[in-house]
């Protein structure tokens, strides 16, 4: 639920930034802010086609990664995107502008860990073959990846709203709102990957004496 109100910025707090403190033009050319939620969706393609290739190469090696492990991996890429833009940020405060190529790259490595969360999380909800159990489970999955993740993502969005007035009484948006809840959620995400972490070390413990026990 947190790692998609954080990945939903995208089309709220992230265009409204790129729309005001990143510099869009390219070879004369004004890249229009709309054309970077594209960005997502290409990262999802080509690093899919990447992320499988990997796979199958680690199931042939019997070196199947563990759910837990990918959820982290998934945090952890949504926190350095996240670390990008902040970056991003803080070099627009300093020069006016952020540079384009940088915000590409945030943005990318956001489309890439959610290849780490949605599709592990169906792909279990659905190996339950319980009558009846699996499309609740989806429909609760969906719930709180969707709406309730939406209503967190808006909080969030509108800590950016903050505006100053100068002399002439027109509204200047604060560069300083943005770096200040780009850098909440690179934290916030680690403190994610942390709590899954503990999960996971937990889950191998358990395994690991569970084993230990049948042998003995």
């Amino acid at each position: 639920m947190l790692f998609w109100a954080f990945a939903q910025q995208g089309g709220s707090s992230i265009s409204l930034y790129i729309d005001r403190f990143v510099n869009r033009d390219m070879f004369g050319y004004t890249v229009p802010t709309a054309m970077f939620q594209s960005i997502n969706a290409f990262a999802v393609m080509l690093c899919g086609v990447f992320l499988a290739w990997v796979v199958k190469e680690s199931v042939a090696g019997n070196r199947t990664v563990r759910i837990w492990g990918k959820f982290a991996l998934g945090l952890g890429l949504m926190s350095a995107g996240f670390c990008i833009l902040t970056l991003s940020a803080r070099w627009s405060a300093m020069y006016g502008h952020s540079s384009l190529p940088l915000m590409v790259l945030g943005l990318a490595v956001m489309g890439f860990a959610e290849l780490f969360i949605d599709p592990v999380a169906m792909s279990q909800i659905t190996r339950i073959e319980i009558p009846g159990v699996t499309g609740v489970l989806t429909g609760i999955y969906m719930l709180l990846s969707g709406a309730i993740a939406n209503y967190l993502a808006g909080v969030i969005a509108d800590q950016t709203s903050q505006a100053s007035f100068d002399a002439s009484g027109a509204i200047n948006y604060s560069i300083n709102a943005y770096i200040e809840v780009f850098d909440q959620i690179t934290w916030g995400a680690l403190a994610c990957v942390g709590l899954v972490l503990m999960i996971w070390l937990y889950q191998a413990l358990k395994f690991r004496n569970r084993a230990l026990a049948l042998e003995s």
